[in-house]
């Protein structure tokens, strides 16, 4: 089961009022993590409840023997009580095997949620298997970077907005994959847009703050199309604006486009759809890669990602000598077209 097919199961569930003594939400993605926390403490208690019968504890500040004297109260005057572990990847992982006894047991009128992020449990934990016999355990993966458009338009969907997959696209290769992040501009711009209406580009441009002609997107097809003068205009740019145009992040979506380029150009010959399925894209994005193909041989393919690598190491401080991240995108430009 998917990362969000467990979270919509665990959301009807607790909407339907069908608890679970203890939930385990653990995995490099935060965003379901939170959400999915946000969902059990939304419906497990009422408002007037919560003063009572509501413990936040957050690991760097608490201790296993703590938590669960929390956990063995009864609730007042209500029906059950919620405690809420956050950050308990600050504990060391075998500190869990102190509360192996609660999992085994727990008190059928508390609601344990643990809150482990950035990274997975190992399955094999003694402690882990125990909790999964009473309780859930919610494995929140980090989604590759060919699955966020998706995820976005899904996102989108969900909040009764149509979404293509162009603008997609454009939005995540600028917001990239912390998906708090791609979700709070997608409900921003939810917001400008009618239920049921499309959420265009102009929309995007205008309340996301995406330049029309001066984005990642138009730089990689200026790369590709070996337009120097469309390419450079667009690093300017981007070096006026570091904050939205980090280089870290240019040169990272780069990497992946010249990834791409190397696969269209190696496979040529192989039918569309499964040159398109191997490189991860939309079909009809494939003749923009096609194109810049035609544009570059294997060598000066192979050529332009040592460049990318060297001004990776030189924007780290590598043998940089001083330049900036402006003047470092340019001149990796100058010399991958100039080849």
């Amino acid at each position: 089961m998917s990362t969000i097919e467990q979270f919509k199961k665990i959301q009807r569930d607790v909407r339907a009022g069908a608890f679970k003594p203890v939930y385990l939400l653990h995995g490099e993605e935060s965003f379901y993590i939170d959400r999915t926390a946000a969902e059990i403490e939304a419906n497990a208690l009422q408002e007037h409840e919560r003063d009572f019968n509501l413990t936040v504890f957050y690991g760097k500040d608490t201790d296993p023997d703590t938590v669960k004297d929390a956990c063995l109260r009864f609730p007042m005057m209500a029906e059950r009580q919620l405690v809420v572990l956050r950050e308990a990847n600050a504990w060391k992982i075998d500190v869990f095997d102190k509360l192996v006894s609660y999992f085994s047991s727990p008190t059928p009128t508390t609601i344990l949620v643990i809150c482990y992020k950035y990274k997975k449990v190992d399955g094999r934990r003694s402690w882990l298997k125990e909790l999964a016999k009473k309780g859930v355990v919610f494995a929140s993966d980090k989604l590759r970077d060919d699955q966020l458009p998706d995820w976005i338009r899904k996102y989108a969907a969900f909040h009764k907005r149509k979404l293509g997959m162009a603008e997609a696209m454009l939005l995540g290769e600028h917001l990239g994959s912390d998906l708090s992040k791609v979700a709070r501009e997608v409900e921003k711009l939810c917001l400008v847009t009618p239920e049921g209406g499309s959420i265009g580009s102009d929309t995007i441009h205008r309340y996301v703050g995406i330049s029309k002609d001066h984005n990642v997107f138009e730089l990689q097809n200026a790369i590709g199309d070996r337009d120097r003068a469309k390419a450079l205009r667009i690093a300017k740019y981007f070096a006026q604006d570091p904050k939205n145009h980090p280089l870290m992040m240019t040169l990272g979506v780069l990497n992946g486009y010249l990834t791409k380029v190397m696969v269209a150009r190696t496979n040529a010959q192989r039918p569309a759809p499964e040159l398109a399925s191997m490189m991860k894209v939309p079909p009809f994005f494939l003749k923009d890669y096609q194109r810049a193909a035609r544009n570059y041989d294997v060598d000066q393919l192979m050529h332009a990602q040592h460049l990318l690598r060297d001004c990776e190491m030189r924007a780290k401080g590598f043998g940089n000598n001083m330049a900036s991240d402006g003047e470092l995108l340019n001149e990796l430009l100058v010399r991958v077209m100039d080849r």
